[in-house]
């Protein structure tokens, strides 16, 4: 069997501190792995590469979301309206996704609600079909491009501003949004009990024309919304990622090829947690490297290709017979990064 791991926030998204964030930890079956495989050096965003998993060349999501979300979006033009919080830090404003709220969907109708009744006369419909996933209906196009979510999550928003003809007329909107959010009753209350505010939105995913995507592999398992998405829209389902190597194994006993979009690393990477994602890393030594260094000796893994997003990010493509290639000596994660 081939398979495809693809786990986002393996590489430390800060390529010049990954060496010092990764220092004193033993990895042992990964640093086997990468010494018997062939790497290409892959640096790309993290929305690039799950487009490029779909055989896109990027990600609209918006209209198709709000389809499958119930709303009537087969006319008009659509954008993704995720809430989010902004935190100031120094020189910097910093983007959290809804995974750091707990968001009923009162608090993001009473929301969406006075958007919607502030941005009325500039051809704006806000939707909040779920807590944590809003969209846009527009008059026009927007005549700006948008950085997807995944690629703003715990960066500098100030480098990630709309862009394209009319960038500056949506970022003068989207600070419009900011002081409504920022104000708003909701937030207070939310304040109130502890809990993180939505003071922003985020807009992305706007597409007329997009390609139909394809199913990366005859199985795949993957946890996230985006990925599940795009593989409903390619005729596939996209099962939920097991827990561990082992049961992985048993799943898929008797397929030919598999990819696992295994995403546990992603989110102490985004937010530069480094203790956080040295814990997922020794999880995932224990849970799936060593366990798929194993399949790969025994035989029933005949292929492992392992890619990860970033400034250094990489492809690794690893075959059984690689391991009997004495002579190459295991790689450490650290000799990934780009010396300084």
């Amino acid at each position: 069997m081939k398979l495809t791991l693809i786990a986002p926030g393996l590489s430390w998204l800060d390529a010049h501190d990954g060496a010092e964030v990764l220092k004193g930890l033993a990895l042992p079956a990964l640093a086997t792995l990468l010494g018997r495989a062939r790497i290409d050096a892959a640096p790309t965003s993290l929305s690039a590469l799950t487009a490029q998993s779909f055989g896109l060349s990027h990600l609209a999501p918006a209209r198709q979301g709000a389809l499958a979300a119930g709303l009537d979006a087969s006319t008009g033009h659509w954008l993704i309206a995720d809430p989010v919080h902004v935190r100031i830090d120094r020189d910097r404003a910093l983007l959290a996704d809804v995974g750091v709220m707990n968001l009923a969907q009162h608090e993001a109708d009473a929301l969406v609600g006075s958007l919607n009744r502030h941005f009325a006369e500039d051809g704006m419909t806000f939707y909040a079909p779920q807590p944590g996933r809003w969209y846009v209906r527009l008059a026009a196009a927007s005549g700006a491009s948008f950085t997807p979510l995944m690629d703003a999550v715990g960066e500098n928003i100030n480098e990630h501003l709309p862009g394209g003809s009319n960038g500056l007329m949506w970022s003068r909107w989207l600070n419009e949004m900011q002081m409504l959010l920022y104000t708003h009753p909701t937030n207070d209350q939310r304040e109130a009990q502890g809990e993180v505010s939505v003071n922003s939105v985020w807009l992305w995913g706007e597409a007329e024309a997009v390609a139909q995507p394809t199913a990366p592999a005859a199985r795949l398992f993957s946890d996230d919304p985006t990925w599940q998405g795009l593989a409903q829209q390619a005729g596939q389902h996209a099962d939920s990622v097991p827990f561990a190597f082992d049961a992985l194994a048993e799943a898929l006993r008797g397929e030919d090829a598999a990819l696992l979009h295994l995403d546990r690393l992603l989110a102490p990477a985004q937010y530069r947690d480094a203790w956080g994602w040295r814990d997922a890393l020794m999880q995932l030594e224990a849970d799936w490297f060593a366990p798929l260094l194993a399949a790969l000796k025994a035989g029933r893994i005949s292929q492992l290709t392992l890619t990860t997003h970033g400034q250094a990010g990489f492809s690794a493509n690893v075959a059984r017979y690689d391991l009997w290639k004495f002579w190459r000596r295991a790689r450490p994660l650290t000799s990934l990064y780009p010396a300084e």
